[in-house]
């Protein structure tokens, strides 16, 4: 009558009945990394353009087209992707602010720093407007109308 209620195998682990999420279809997954991945490399597309209107707008862009190309790109590509490792050192580190984002947020400002400095020499050193000169006046005689006065004069 006791039988029932003896244990058998108490030395064998509990099989355990399956649970609903392991009867749900298995669907290939992507790893973290393959995810971050996509991110950060979404991210550096948005900051490379984020960074070149930023610029654009502050700086002015008649400034900016005063410019040579590789600034530009050395600015804006190398900002970005400061961009970029500042928001890796916060997802792979426990703490958001710890040495490596601090690391990166400072050369975020050093590049914007460097930036604002390519511009404003670029200011200083364009060529002035002499189109708001109003004092020289040029005047234009057709060759052919001082002829005809040349004419008038001699009869």
């Amino acid at each position: 009558m006791n039988e029932g209620l003896q244990e058998h195998d108490l030395d064998q682990p509990l099989i355990e009945a399956p649970r609903e999420a392991d009867r749900l279809p298995k669907f290939p997954e992507l790893t973290t990394r393959a995810w971050l991945r996509l991110a950060y490399s979404i991210e550096f597309l948005i900051a490379i353009l984020a960074i070149f209107t930023l610029w654009g707008e502050v700086g002015g862009e008649g400034h900016m087209d005063l410019l040579p190309w590789y600034f530009k790109l050395i600015g804006v590509l190398g900002s970005a992707w400061c961009c970029v490792r500042f928001t890796a050192g916060m997802v792979e580190q426990p703490a958001a602010w710890n040495r490596r984002t601090v690391g990166w947020f400072t050369a975020i400002l050093l590049f914007g720093v460097m930036m604002g400095g390519l511009t404003y020499y670029y200011h200083l050193h364009e060529a002035p407007d002499d189109s708001d000169d109003t004092t020289s006046t040029v005047s234009i005689v057709p060759p052919s109308l001082s002829y005809y006065e040349s004419d008038r004069t001699r009869s």
